[in-house]
């Protein structure tokens, strides 16, 4: 068995468990160290697939007779493919390469993504049952609570979500100049290709709305989570929240503000990262800030989790202003954005103002 990058073979992992690095400087960063075990490459792999705990991953998994206790069986299964990066697992046999197997231009399973959408009970073939090494969807990869999956159109790919909160979150990042991702709410012809009325009915009976946001990673340009940085930093005796700091600290502390102002209390360390650079395993940059969904939370007193220190949000954005002096005007001359409640945008206004008053 090997661990690829496109078609670049990078560990070979033995029956007996033995690894042997074949190209260290373009590894997984949570792989990076002198010494893989199997069990290292083990997590890797599980911490690759989705969490039981994520909207419909029972149904996901069931559809395609996968376990829901075996995380690492899961990712063998589908080779590992991500939309996230071009990392991938080849079994001893398989002779497919990337151009063949890759999620970024190769048709997905859109059954899959029914489900991953609306929970919905889908009957596949037979012949997709037999055949479940050739399982071809990014849904098992795709990180995150809520419902979610991945459609294709027009060649680009967009990540349809059930989450309203993203579109307030895109309007005033956008006001503060900060990169993120943008969202727009999904259309109707949209929701109907994939959505049966009965959960579109749901939806908007709960309130909320789905919207989708075009993919921002590609075969040449990868995301590295800040969980894996973080691994990546204690298997050399650093302190990973100095070095993302370093890395662009003007980015880190617009971080700081846009979370406090948003009251964003789920930027835990899947929801921020690096780019990188496939051809050379690289860092290049931050992401754009992505995945707002739990942002305006309804009190007070959220703690950061992008700080070794343990600080509110508050506290985190208050020493970000101080050194920053981002301009905040633009905030307050918005008009309340859709799906914010008068009290929600209330209390944006009022952290808003709390940061410009330093």
């Amino acid at each position: 068995m090997q661990l690829l990058l496109k078609d670049i073979p990078l560990l070979d992992i033995q029956e007996n468990g033995t690894c042997t690095i074949l190209d260290f400087d373009r590894l997984p960063f949570s792989l990076r160290k002198e010494n893989i075990t199997f069990i290292d490459f083990i997590e890797w792999a599980s911490n690759r697939t989705l969490s039981i705990g994520r909207s419909f991953a029972k149904e996901i998994l069931n559809a395609l007779r996968l376990s829901q206790t075996n995380r690492y069986a899961v990712c063998k299964a589908c080779r590992g493919l991500s939309l996230e990066d071009a990392y991938w697992i080849r079994q001893d046999g398989d002779k497919r390469v990337w151009e063949e197997v890759n999620l970024f231009q190769n048709p997905l399973s859109l059954y899959i993504t029914e489900i991953s959408l609306s929970g919905a009970s889908v009957r596949c073939s037979g012949e997709t049952l037999d055949r479940r090494q050739d399982i071809h969807t990014p849904e098992l990869t795709t990180l995150g609570a809520s419902a979610k999956g991945w459609i294709r159109k027009n060649g680009s790919l967009y990540l349809h979500k059930v989450g309203k909160y993203e579109i307030p979150a895109d309007r005033i990042l956008a006001a503060l100049d900060i990169p993120h991702i943008h969202y727009r709410i999904s259309s109707e012809e949209e929701l109907c290709s994939y959505l049966t009325e009965e959960r579109r009915e749901w939806i908007e009976s709960v309130g909320d709305a789905v919207v989708n946001a075009e993919l921002f990673t590609s075969q040449e340009v990868s995301m590295v989570t800040f969980e894996e940085f973080q691994i990546f930093c204690g298997n050399y005796g650093l302190d990973a929240y100095e070095e993302a700091e370093k890395a662009d600290r003007e980015f880190y502390l617009k971080m700081q503000i846009a979370d406090y102002i948003l009251n964003n209390n789920d930027r835990h360390e899947q929801n921020w990262g690096f780019f990188m650079e496939n051809a050379t395993g690289r860092l290049t940059g931050y992401c754009p800030l992505f995945d707002h969904d739990h942002a305006f939370a309804g009190y007070s007193h959220v703690f950061s989790q992008t700080r070794r220190e343990q600080m509110t949000l508050y506290e985190s954005a208050a020493a970000a202003q101080k050194e920053l002096g981002m301009d905040l005007k633009r905030v307050e001359e918005m008009e309340r954005p859709e799906f914010l409640t008068e009290e929600q945008w209330e209390g944006v206004l009022a952290r808003n103002r709390r940061l410009k008053d330093l």
